[in-house]
């Protein structure tokens, strides 16, 4: 798949995939246990030499393999390898070097290679590396930063680097809670600890930790609950919304990727989504999104409350959506056509009589932008 449509498909996927990234089931060592995923003979001794290999690595953990699926893996197992806490870093570098080896024993088909640390101790916490072509001091400088966010987190996380076969240079990242983690507690967490997480950030924005910035063919995104947000680590401001924003409405889970299999569109969950992109000239790249499966009467003030607390962050969209209402504003200026309801009127005007100080910088209706026509 080309790289920039895995981009484009990654943040597509965070508004309709449901949680499932932090664990593959555990399987045999043994490749030939996974003929249900349609493997090739090639692919099978690839797996079988691989786990031999990685087995040898001094002091290596447990070795296992799964299948997996996903518009995002172009591998179809995922191999799930332990390090030791104390040897992490040099363990990692030996894995991602194995597989390389060991791939290049299969050039004809261009074994494509989806990979899991784990750090022994840790339970929900991960590094996922989805192909090999990245060189091994750009995953293990990943490495060392997912390793310094958890530190400063206070907790376990998941990072997940894409890569792109034919350019070394081109990859994302994409980092999250670690399994289990409870959607409330997660936000209350890193509101606790935003400090510690934007010091991280910006050391490695800046080179500090060895990770390049996440910008030209490099990007960054955090899937949390009730959050997408590209290319860092966002304003405190914008985590204060999404703590808001779950006082009153279930966090969107499915803010985190769902990469280990296909889930169809209509399992997206209900809830409350803070998108957020480091471009406000991004089309929707800031706005908030209560989705709810229907519309009761007595959920009105929780519905005026959001949208107040929306305005009070710069730049943010707001809509409400339901099978039977949708209430929606906008930050003006709008460069397009604006679609406006009653319902978007009626809220308005509750915003108005609640004697909201930000009113005259937004408008009623949904900005429909002026896309440029090709030819």
């Amino acid at each position: 798949m080309n790289f920039r449509r895995r981009i484009v498909s990654a943040l597509a996927a965070l508004s309709l995939l449901a949680p499932a990234l932090a664990g593959c089931s555990s399987l045999s060592d043994d490749a030939a246990d996974l003929d249900g995923a349609g493997l090739v003979a090639s692919y099978e001794e690839f797996l079988a030499e691989s786990t031999t290999e990685l087995k040898e690595i001094e002091g290596i953990g447990e070795v296992s393999q799964a299948p997996i699926s996903g518009v995002m893996w172009e591998s179809p197992v995922m191999i799930d390898v332990e390090v030791s806490e104390e040897f992490a870093e040099a363990q990692t570098v030996a894995v991602v070097e194995t597989l390389r080896r060991v791939s290049d024993g299969y050039p004809s088909y261009g074994i494509p290679v989806a990979f899991t640390i784990r750090v022994a101790g840790e339970s929900a916490g991960r590094f996922r590396v989805a192909g090999l072509g990245l060189y091994p001091d750009f995953v293990i400088s990943n490495f060392n930063y997912w390793r310094a966010l958890e530190q400063a987190f206070g907790a376990e996380l998941t990072m997940v680097l894409l890569t792109d076969a034919y350019d070394e240079a081109s990859y994302s990242r994409i980092i999250g809670p670690g399994n289990g983690a409870v959607s409330r507690e997660t936000i209350a967490h890193m509101l606790i600890k935003y400090d510690a997480l934007a010091t991280v950030s910006s050391e490695q924005s800046s080179g500090g930790i060895g990770v390049a910035a996440a910008q030209g063919r490099k990007y960054e995104m955090w899937a949390l609950p009730g959050l997408n947000a590209s290319n860092h680590l966002p304003p405190r401001d914008v985590i204060e919304l999404v703590a808001a924003l779950g006082r009153s409405f279930p966090l969107q889970e499915n803010a985190w990727l769902g990469l280990d299999y296909d889930y169809p569109a209509a399992l997206a969950a209900a809830g409350a989504l803070v998108q957020w992109i480091d471009n406000e000239a991004a089309l929707h790249g800031r706005e908030v999104a209560v989705n709810s499966a229907e519309y009761r009467d007595d959920e009105w003030p929780a519905i005026v409350a959001a949208a107040a607390g929306t305005a009070q962050v710069t730049g943010f969209d707001f809509g409400y959506a339901s099978p039977e209402r949708e209430f929606r504003f906008h930050t003006s200026p709008c460069e397009g056509t604006i679609e406006q309801t009653a319902d978007d009127e009626l809220l308005f005007a509750a915003l108005r009589e609640g004697g909201l100080a930000s009113l005259e910088d937004l408008a009623p209706g949904r900005c429909v932008p002026n896309y440029p026509q090709s030819r």
